[in-house]
Parts: structure tokens; sequence; C-alpha cells
């Protein structure tokens, strides 16, 4: 996974301006702009842009991937909340689905992140 950005919790002041911003929206995409210039995007790209702005509001630091980025045994365990065994046994298991590189596995994003909304959902 490319972890070259990553970004911090805001301080106290932006996230108390951004969460009243956003209760403002009462569940309405946001318009969005860059430098005062307004994006045309579809409302999924504005709901992602006001879901990352919610978790650096409430102090979680946040990392930016391509779905379709390979993680390792342990990233993907931290994806889904478990530890590096657990998720071995799921991959051995055929529950989880691999890539092998070389004798080591790998783990789409996307395929963790419909493990944990299946599992949610249960």
């Amino acid at each position: 996974m490319d972890l070259r950005y990553i970004a911090a919790a805001l301080s106290h002041h932006d996230a108390r301006r951004v969460t009243a911003v956003i209760e403002e929206l009462d569940g309405r995409a946001p318009e969005v702009a860059l430098d005062g210039v307004p994006l045309d995007v579809d409302s999924s790209a504005r709901h992602a842009v006001m879901e990352l702005l919610r978790q650096l509001a409430t102090g979680t630091s946040v990392t930016i991937a391509a779905v379709g980025d390979l993680l390792t045994t342990s990233q993907a365990a931290e994806v889904l909340g478990v530890s590096d065994t657990y998720v071995r046994k799921l991959a051995d298991s055929g529950r989880l689905p691999i890539e092998m590189r070389g004798s080591h596995r790998r783990f789409r994003l996307e395929d963790l992140v419909k493990h944990r909304e299946e599992t949610a959902s249960r």
C-alpha cells in the first residue's frame, strides 16, 4: 500500500468548524471546491470528501489508498481489526481471497472491505 499520504487529525479548532458544517448539511452531499473553484463531481465523491473530513474531525488520522492496492497480512489484519494469525486462517480456508507474491500472501483492499461489510451484517 502506498502510504505516502497520511492526513493527521484536525486541530481542535478546525475539528469544531468542520463538525458544525457537517451538522448543517444534515446528510446532504456538500458542494466541493478547491481554492474557491467549484468542482463538478458526483454525490459519491462529495460524500467521500465529507467522510474524510468527519474522520479527521473526530481525531482519526487517515491514509488514502487506491482500492486495488495489495496489502500485507499485518496491514490486512489492521483493516479488519483482527490478528495476523486470524487473517492467515481466513486466507488458508479460502474465506478471504489472496494473491501470492513468492511465498507471501497479499490482500486486495477491496476484498478486505467486502469481507468486513459481510461480517458486520451478520
